[in-house]
């Protein structure tokens, strides 16, 4: 009973701010569908970290990373709903493009650049 009571006031409390906060209802919608899965995710590891202060370290972690995530997907959110016609899925290539590079330099880089030589 507590669970359900916990997850429908997350729910509630929620799509409340989320409604508030973005300009469309869609973009709440997929604000608040995000928030729950990332609070799921975050209540998940909490619930199953380490007790004391260890636990509590892991489970900050989780809920900043998460902050991060939710924050990026809004983003993609918000260009994919508000650009202008025929420009909405410009970002997925361009995210796609910046990982492929960032993959392709980082092995250019251990290919071709010196590394560190350990003093004996």
């Amino acid at each position: 009973m507590r669970t359900t009571i916990f997850w429908i006031a997350q729910a509630i409390l929620l799509a409340l701010l989320q409604y508030l906060y973005h300009p469309s209802v869609v973009l709440a919608a997929v604000g608040l569908a995000l928030m729950l899965g990332l609070v799921l995710l975050s209540t998940w590891s909490a619930r199953r970290s380490a007790k004391g202060a260890r636990g509590m370290v892991i489970g900050l972690i989780v809920a900043g990373v998460s902050g991060f995530m939710f924050s990026q997907a809004m983003d993609v959110a918000y260009a994919l709903l508000s650009a202008p016609e025929g420009l909405r899925f410009t970002v997925i290539f361009e995210s796609l493009f910046a990982g492929l590079w960032i993959a392709v330099s980082s092995l250019v880089a251990r290919a071709w650049l010196p590394r560190a030589q350990k003093q004996e």
